[in-house]
């Protein structure tokens, strides 16, 4: 299962005698850091059949990596000892820490990648690894319960919700060049409203799946009473549930560039939460690398990019309002 993004896309007959052997490597490191994610998967899970899944994939994966290894010899490549990758590691630790579910999307949104990756490769194509590494994602989907990976995916992106639209809300008001307390106060007054916005919102979107579930169930039964644990209704979930969870996780995002403010002196608070949040967005982004089969180092420096440069607009349409006429009056 190979990690890494566009580096493993080109043709090997496309690369020079000195880039195919690091192609090879690639390929055979990361065939062993799926097969190590996979047995420890397998030790974690107590369900035997689907152990018995995660053994097989190991098995899989471990083949590939002596595909790739037999390649390596026959290049005149010495194969070194392998450590699993960071991310290997991490996601080990999590699946004991948070559960299987948790790693399953992350892994299948990799295996998919892969699948991509050996299509472009041609001996990989000719071996058949693109479409081994399909089947393992759809064995992974049919098989694993995914709904904890998806929950936590949904708190890391509501959390950088709220970090990101209060950042630029703050630094959009310091641009006009405003007082220390007016730019604190609109930091409190982001945080309030985008929590109630998002639990309003959070809460009417379940409200109105569940109502239009039950109408629909209604229809089909031919009856006006609707069990409150009908799997229709309870697939909707609970708005208030949601509602809650929805309102925390903004509200936690967007503490962050509101807390130098309340703890810094003034002559530091604009650096320290623009420090505080841009260490806070590098974060949320290797958080997310663990869904989007990305680098870490990629989904990290991208997350701070877009989140400066939002930040650098509104700081900009802040300074220039100020500027005009009617706000010096």
């Amino acid at each position: 299962m190979p990690h890494g993004d566009t580096n493993l896309r080109g043709p090997p007959h496309s690369l020079s005698r000195e880039e195919e052997p690091a192609r090879l490597l690639r390929n055979w490191r990361a065939e062993l850091d799926s097969a190590a994610l996979y047995l420890a998967l397998a030790r974690i899970e107590r369900n035997p059949e689907q152990r018995a899944v995660y053994e097989e994939l190991a098995g899989a994966e471990t083949r590939h990596a002596a595909f790739w290894q037999e390649r390596l010899h026959a290049a005149g490549c010495a194969v070194p000892r392998f450590h699993a990758a960071l991310r290997t590691r991490i996601l080990i630790q999590l699946a004991r820490w948070l559960g299987i579910g948790f790693v399953v999307p992350s892994v299948i949104a990799r295996e998919m990648q892969d699948r991509d990756a050996y299509a472009d490769q041609e001996d990989a194509r000719a071996a058949g690894l693109a479409h081994e590494e399909q089947g393992h994602a759809a064995a992974l989907r049919r098989r694993s319960d995914g709904g904890l990976g998806n929950n936590l995916r949904a708190a890391v992106l509501g959390a950088n919700d709220g970090l990101a639209s209060n950042f630029c809300l703050m630094m959009g008001v310091a641009g006009a060049g405003v007082s220390s307390t007016t730019i604190l106060l609109t930091g409190i007054a982001g945080l309030v409203a985008g929590s109630c916005s998002m639990a309003l919102g959070e809460w009417l979107s379940v409200t109105n799946a569940r109502e239009l579930a039950s109408s629909q169930i209604e229809r089909a039964m031919g009856s006006r009473a609707v069990a409150a644990d009908h799997p229709d209704l309870q697939s909707a979930g609970d708005a208030a549930s949601a509602a809650i969870f929805s309102c925390a996780l903004f509200a936690l995002g967007a503490l962050v560039p509101v807390l130098p403010f309340c703890v810094l002196p003034v002559a530091l608070r604009i650096e320290g939460t623009i420090a505080l949040s841009i260490l806070a967005l590098f974060f949320l982004g290797l958080a997310t690398s663990l869904f989007n089969a990305r680098s870490a180092a990629f989904s990290g420096a991208r997350q701070v990019i877009i989140g400066a440069a939002a930040a650098a607009i509104t700081w900009l349409v802040g300074y220039a309002v100020s500027a005009l006429p009617a706000m010096r009056q």
